[in-house]
């Protein structure tokens, strides 16, 4: 059995990175890296369901900006092939100040919620996913809301980040299924508008 990979956070604060991960097509380049491990483009193409000259474009654009890298190559016919992988976990971490910064983090975290969407419809149609609830569920999407002090937003943090931890130190073995999970978590505004009293009409039941 493979041991879990360690991967270093490689933080992302670069507005380019950012800006590279708007496109869902990137996004999948780097989520399919992050679980494949160095691989080429052939495979990590294979693992997408796309063709491998879809990709180019893409990996060199995540390579000018260091969202991934080459990790040596090794023989392929009578040529060498370069193998590419993420330069470690990769981790969102920006504090959009501008209004175009914030335009591209909400670009963004919308084209991870297309992909997440697609993920699910294709899981649907297959009959892959088990969304009934049980211990073999493998598909759930639902929003949740409600309120939170500062120590139950801390453990709320810390459960995140281990589902997020326990995805990227996977790696593939016979009994392993791939998975992607996708959540947004958001502070809101309550309204400050109170409800009208209603007085009841002649007729009204109380």
């Amino acid at each position: 059995m493979a041991a879990p990979r360690i991967r270093p956070p490689f933080p992302i604060r670069d507005p380019r990175q950012v800006e590279a991960l708007v496109s869902p097509v990137r996004q999948e380049v780097v989520d399919g890296l992050q679980a494949l491990g160095p691989c080429s483009i052939a495979e990590l193409a294979e693992s997408l369901g796309r063709a491998p000259d879809a990709l180019y474009y893409h990996v060199r654009l995540l390579e000018r900006v260091g969202l991934v890298v080459q990790r040596g190559a090794r023989p392929a016919g009578v040529r060498e092939e370069a193998l590419y992988d993420t330069p470690g976990h990769l981790q969102l971490d920006v504090q959009p100040d501008t209004a175009r910064e914030r335009q591209r983090l909400t670009g963004l975290v919308a084209a991870a919620l297309r992909t997440a969407e697609r993920d699910l419809g294709a899981a649907l149609s297959s009959g892959r996913a088990v969304y009934r609830r049980g211990p073999k569920r493998n598909a759930w999407g639902a929003r949740v809301k409600g309120w939170l002090t500062p120590a139950e937003l801390a453990r709320l943090r810390a459960h995140l980040e281990a589902a997020a931890e326990l995805l990227v130190r996977g790696t593939k073995r016979p009994d392993a299924a791939l998975h992607a999970l996708t959540f947004v978590l958001a502070p809101l505004a309550p309204s400050t508008r109170t409800r009208a009293r209603r007085v009841p009409r002649s007729g009204d039941r109380s």
